[in-house]
């Protein structure tokens, strides 16, 4: 994730104060999500099924996108059940369920996480127009 993006993520998430600004935040992470399909499939021909988690307010630059595999995925379920974290748990099983038969090639799925919530971005890259269904 470029310093450029990440400032400007920043900026925009503290000013989304109305439902256009909110929408024009979550358009702008979905572009970025969508520059990210080209990495997810080469973590995938890697490191295996999985999903690339963006953190658009990370501490650390370089923290805010990393590639996360079934196997850390069900850990951090695990973690998320201990800790009676239902909603993003429910996120999490919804990821493992469509990471393992996704084909790099053709789909990506992301999990972006903020302060305030986590959701699930399943792209469809060959889709006649292609776009995000958010879960």
């Amino acid at each position: 994730m470029t310093n450029r993006r990440n400032k400007l993520l920043k900026q925009l998430m503290k000013e989304a104060k109305g439902e256009t600004e909110t929408k024009l935040l979550k358009l702008t992470m979905e572009r970025i999500c969508a520059d990210m399909c080209e990495y997810y499939s080469k973590f995938y021909a890697n490191e295996g099924p999985g999903a690339m988690v963006y953190v658009p307010d990370a501490e650390d630059q370089k923290k805010s996108m990393f590639y996360l595999t079934v196997d850390h995925m069900i850990n951090a379920l695990d973690d998320f059940n201990k800790r009676d974290m239902d909603g993003v748990a429910e996120v999490m099983k919804k990821a493992i369920a469509r990471a393992e038969p996704i084909d790099p090639e053709k789909e990506s799925l992301f999990i972006i996480q903020d302060k305030d919530n986590m959701s699930l971005v399943h792209y469809k890259h060959d889709c006649e127009n292609a776009n995000f269904i958010k879960m």
